[in-house]
Order: C-alpha cells, then structure tokens, then sequence
C-alpha cells in the first residue's frame, strides 16, 4: 500500500471515491498565546493499493508529534489507528490499482508552544508521510512574559 497524497484543511469528506477539501493545503496556524486548542483539523489521505496488496489487512495509524517526536494527541486514546482491507471488485482490469480516499478529523488539539510539529502517517508500522506544521504568534503580537 502507498501514500498518494495526504492534505491538511479545515474540513473534508470522503464519498463515491472522491474527496471534498474545503480549506485545504496549509501548514501553519497562527495565535496570540499557548497552549492553544485548534478547533478542528482535516487530514485527507489518498491511499493507492496495488494489485498484489488486495485482499489483506493493513494497519494504519495517523500520529502529530512535536519536535522531539512526542505524539501531543490525547492519551488515551493517542493517535489514530485502524485497520483497512481492500477487495478486487470485479469490475476492475487485473493488475490495476485502486484508490482509497479517507479524512481523520481531529478536534480540539491542543498545541502546547510556538514551534514545528508533524502528522505522520504509518502504514503496516512505516512512516509514509511526515508533514509539517508550524505554529507561529502573528507578526506584531508580543507573548505575555514567562511567569
């Protein structure tokens, strides 16, 4: 199984083979003071299964960790884990791939200070996807100071 793509926005869903992205492609989020709880963050992942990877179970698990690694997803339940199994229809020509379209919605993430952090995608236990995300204070807004 590959990653096809995967992409960050406010909001998606996944129907008929398809994804709808709304608010899609950022990597940075903005605010005034930390912690900071974002609202709501779509991950769509497009999955490509080829010919030979039907027909068994692979685990997928989607993690965001901070710059040392550390998953900031609540614990329990910690990062997102399923598994996924993908039949040959019979519609589809042998040997040819497939396509899976899925979005993990995370809610109410709390990002604990200003700095880098990822969301990984593993598949069967392998990284296939380290994408960036950068939380920044707005230019002009000064952090209160350390109490």
């Amino acid at each position: 199984m590959e990653l096809d793509y995967l992409v960050l926005a406010d909001a998606a869903a996944a129907a008929e083979g398809k994804h709808y992205i709304h608010g899609g492609g950022w990597d940075t989020l903005f605010a005034a003071t930390y912690p900071v709880v974002h609202p709501k963050m779509a991950i769509a992942v497009r999955l490509r299964v080829p010919w030979n990877a039907t027909n068994h179970a692979h685990r997928i698990e989607v993690d965001v960790v901070d710059e040392d690694g550390n998953s900031i997803l609540p614990n329990p339940p910690g990062p997102l884990r399923g598994e996924i199994n993908v039949g040959r229809p019979p519609t589809i020509p042998v040997g040819a791939d497939q396509f899976v379209p899925l979005v993990f919605d995370v809610v109410g993430l709390q990002f604990p200070q200003e700095g880098s952090y990822a969301v990984i995608l593993r598949i069967d236990g392998l990284d296939m996807a380290r994408y960036p995300v950068r939380l920044m204070t707005p230019p002009g807004i000064r952090q209160p100071p350390a109490q």
